[in-house]
């Protein structure tokens, strides 16, 4: 049995470069979600602490 044969498939109606751009805009948009909550949080911690003023 030869090894170091990848799997063998069709590409589908997508493609590849179509796939694969569609898999970095979608890390994209994870990690902005991610980055906009962490932000959502500060903000409302800092609304509810007592300014200095």
């Amino acid at each position: 049995m030869p090894i170091g044969i990848g799997r063998v498939g069709r590409v589908g109606m997508i493609g590849r470069p179509v796939a694969r751009t569609a898999a970095v805009v979608g890390t994209a948009k994870v990690v902005s979600n991610g980055i906009d909550r962490r932000q959502d949080r500060r903000d409302a911690a800092s609304e509810q602490r007592p300014s200095h003023a």
